[in-house]
């Protein structure tokens, strides 16, 4: 299956993406997990099923509302260093 991507062939990242991203951040830098862990975690189905659900999705929209104070921190460096970390990250899972 080919990623989503945008004009440019800028890649679009759907919503189970960056949960998915984000309990791989938090299984490596907050749950104490290694790399190898981390992946063995991930090829759990069931484990992706629940992490990407649509309960899941609602919370962190939940979680990071865009009000216009938020949107003013969305600075040209900040979503720099953003995708510097997704970019990291995506080096780690392959």
């Amino acid at each position: 299956m080919q990623p989503v991507t945008r004009r440019g062939n800028r890649r679009y990242y759907q919503q189970e993406e960056i949960l998915l991203i984000r309990k791989i951040r938090q299984l490596l830098y907050f749950d104490g997990f290694t790399i190898q862990g981390a992946k063995s975690k991930l090829s759990d189905r069931k484990f992706i099923k629940e992490t990407t659900s649509q309960l899941e999705i609602e919370k962190a929209q939940a979680e990071l509302p865009l009000t216009e104070e938020t949107q003013a921190q969305n600075t040209p460096e900040n979503l720099d260093n953003l995708k510097i970390q997704l970019n990291e990250i995506l080096k780690i899972l392959k």
